[in-house]
């Protein structure tokens, strides 16, 4: 009888041993996976990029009349005598080079570590793609981004992009367009 179900053990202790490995690790799912916003629209060229003039701060002068010491106003406010008014719409991002960013991939699930690559990038208008493709980068929550002086020509690009974790790959094909303007 001992021998029955040792054999039995035996056999079930196999059967269960084989079955854990053909299991993957994790999972990546990305069937429902889209761009709220689907297209941005970027610069080929920065523009307006005139440092401004400086003028008199209005709050300066208000804190000054209430009693305050400027290095009060400083300290407490963060305020000071004077602002700059002006600067064209591009100004900050060419001073602090600010990329261009989308928003998240929505509806991508998977277990982390996520990463995102760019599979394709078609020119629907434009001959820029492989600059493109050589400056863009994608974050594993499918955050695009790209340098705010790139040097892509003006067009329309349609963006391929692949998910990987461990053990999976996905890819989302035209899921997300670039406008150069």
């Amino acid at each position: 009888m001992k021998r029955i179900i040792y054999c039995c053990l035996l056999v079930f202790l196999g059967w269960v041993g084989q079955g854990c490995h053909e299991v993957p690790v994790g999972y990546l799912i990305t069937d429902y996976a889209s761009y709220n916003v689907d297209s941005l629209v970027i610069k080929a060229k920065l523009t307006d990029l005139d440092p401004g003039v400086e003028t008199p701060n209005p709050e300066w002068q208000m804190w000054i009349d209430l009693g305050y010491s400027p290095a009060e106003i400083i300290e407490y406010f963060a305020i000071y005598p004077t602002i700059v008014e002006g600067r064209g719409e591009d100004y900050l991002r060419n001073l602090y080079d600010i990329p261009w960013v989308s928003l998240p991939l929505e509806g991508l699930q998977g277990t982390p570590p996520i990463f995102g690559h760019v599979k394709s990038v078609v020119g629907v208008e434009g001959d820029g793609a492989e600059t493109l493709k050589a400056c863009m980068t994608v974050r594993g929550d499918g955050t695009i981004e790209i340098p705010a002086k790139h040097g892509v020509s003006i067009g329309v690009y349609r963006i391929s992009l692949t998910f990987t974790n461990e053990g999976y790959s996905k890819d989302l094909d035209d899921c997300f367009t670039i406008i150069v303007e």
